[in-house]
């Protein structure tokens, strides 16, 4: 849109309302309160959080798990002011499943424990602590994604936020409005997963090692209503095995909120080395194994969700910190595969980010090497301690699942032993549609027929998420129409069969293959997963964040 953009000044900009930013910007505000109270020189700094989400919460999905010791450091009343945790975790089990038959594993190592843990929603959380921000006086822009940041003189110094109002043609409908310049002595990214502005910094910085390439999965989640006196409240079981082949990393969850409620969902290895994998489907088959729809048959789908999740680990961790901005959270690579577990991490990390921004207000000194004692105190943290202790546990499993949980098991008594960076896949796991298990795996995927009680359709799927984009709006999966015409319509649909018709968990993409084939996308469908651009054999793929408001409606997730 080639209009005049309006410019605003704060002086710390959060992009992304997730539990990282969200505790930061907290923790910060409180900092500065104790402060003021007894300074002469008051600070009194413009503080704004930016989410894409329609409210705060609309696109924060996990299990989940939380560690709550995280809370007596960063708000130890928390109970007392309504923190929405539900229960705590009283019963915890790991399983094999293998055709309709399970094998519990007899001992749980410590790192896969979590009594005394206790469930949450994210998103219930989210919309949380974005009260408790708000009270404190500070601003939160929903409806608002940031799609660029701004880089002068090799020092980020602020960001783009989305136009509003363009049509599909790219033109100006009445009321539109170009989104806005927000200036920023400090820009704070904490995007979740594979987040547009972390990509276009970690180009413009080298803040990813080429070496130590980040991991993802994708995970897929739905929230049941079940009937009573199937299972208690903070029941916690986690599964390797069934419906995934050994060659490919994965497993499923299921955990009781409550006596009458149950978060459960798969997660399925999203790599552009195996992109034919469907983590929706895979979903469905694992319902429909005993130790599954034993507990959910007859209730209720209430809600169903899909994100990606970083995995890579400790060697894959970027830079935190650059000239102008830092990196928490997820975005920061904060997540432990080993416990399954990341929500403590982030809101860790938020700490040590008020802790370095408030340092930088007292002194007004925002330079890259005052930015950079957030690195610092990352690096001597508790936290930073459990991701190196953890070492790059999902490697272990790039060569199957037995090699990995050996090698594993073993690194729990060894420690040092996982690998140092992404192991090569074998041979045998290299993806090659010719053999007879993917042709095997595509007719069986081809005759499911949901039966819309226990396992339902992607389309079914997709309105329990509440999803919402405005239609008439560019689309905002980028794929350039040569790439559609040489890699879509021909390299991938030899070498592949076309993945993109099943590893994105919305049905967003289709592949007409009549006399004149063509590529159908369907935008409003997307969930924000970004699986698409992660899993892409080619690379031809782009995901952008559409306009402000647009994705998921979590409440349960």
């Amino acid at each position: 849109m080639q209009a005049e953009r309006e410019s605003l000044d704060f002086d710390i900009v959060f992009v992304g309302a997730g539990p990282a930013n969200l505790t930061a910007a907290i923790d910060l505000q409180r900092l500065i309160n104790r402060h003021n109270a007894s300074a002469t020189t008051i600070l009194e700094p413009e503080i704004a959080i930016l989410e894409k989400g329609r409210y705060v919460g609309a696109h924060l999905l996990s299990g989940a798990i939380l560690d709550p010791a995280v809370f007596n450091q960063f708000m130890p009343d928390f109970l007392q002011r309504g923190c929405p945790l539900e229960a705590e975790v009283t019963r915890d089990s790991a399983w094999f499943l293998f055709g309709q038959k399970k094998i519990q594993i007899p001992y749980l190592p410590e790192p896969f424990r979590n009594r005394g843990n206790r469930l949450v929603s994210l998103s219930k959380l989210g919309a949380w602590l974005a009260g408790e921000a708000e009270s404190l006086g500070i601003n939160i822009f929903d409806n608002t994604a940031a799609v660029e940041p701004v880089i002068e003189n090799g020092r980020v110094t602020g960001v783009i936020t989305d136009d509003k109002g363009i049509d599909k043609a790219g033109n100006a409908k009445s009321g539109a409005e170009p989104g806005m310049r927000l200036n920023a002595k400090t820009v704070v990214v904490g995007e979740g997963s594979h987040g547009s502005i972390f990509r276009k910094l970690d180009r413009a910085f080298a803040l990813s090692e080429e070496s130590r390439k980040q991991i993802y999965e994708t995970g897929v989640k739905e929230f049941w209503k079940i009937p009573e006196g199937r299972i208690e409240a903070g029941e916690v079981r986690h599964t390797f095995g069934y419906p995934l082949p050994s060659s490919i990393y994965g497993g499923g969850w299921l955990y009781a909120f409550s006596d009458t409620e149950v978060s459960l969902g798969f997660v399925t290895s999203a790599e552009p080395e195996r992109p034919e994998v469907d983590s929706h489907y895979n979903l469905q088959l694992f319902k429909q194994h005993p130790f599954i729809s034993s507990i959910i048959r007859d209730g209720q789908l209430m809600e169903f969700g899909a994100k990606t999740i970083t995995s890579g680990g400790f060697h894959a961790m970027p830079k935190p910190s650059g000239p102008g901005f830092l990196l928490t959270g997820e975005t920061a690579g904060l997540v432990n595969m080993q416990r399954l577990k990341g929500l403590h991490l982030a809101m860790q990390s938020g700490i040590m980010a008020a802790e370095t921004l408030f340092a930088s207000l007292l002194t007004d000194d925002f330079s890259e090497k005052a930015l950079h004692s957030y690195r610092e105190r990352l690096e001597n943290s508790e936290a930073y301690k459990e991701m190196h202790m953890a070492g790059n546990y999902r490697q272990a499993f790039e060569n199957g699942l037995y090699t990995g949980l050996m090698q594993a098991g073993l690194s729990l008594k060894i420690p040092g032993l996982l690998p140092s960076e992404k192991a090569a896949a074998s041979a045998e796991n290299k993806p090659d549609t010719g053999k007879k298990h993917y042709l095997k795996w595509i007719q069986k995927k081809a005759a499911f027929r949901p039966d819309d009680a226990l396992t339902f359709s992607k389309s079914t799927d997709l309105y329990a998420s509440g999803t919402v984009h405005e239609e008439d709006q560019p689309c905002h999966l980028l794929i350039t129409t040569e790439d559609i015409t040489d890699i879509c319509l021909k390299k991938c649909t030899e070498a592949f069969g076309n993945p993109c018709q099943h590893f994105c968990p919305a049905g967003v993409y289709e592949i007409n293959h009549d006399a004149d084939p063509f590529l159908r996308l369907s935008p409003s469908n997307c969930l924000h997963c970004k699986t698409c651009e992660i899993i892409d054999p080619y690379g031809s793929i782009t995901w952008v964040p559409p306009e402000g408001g647009g994705g998921p409606g979590y409440r349960s997730s």
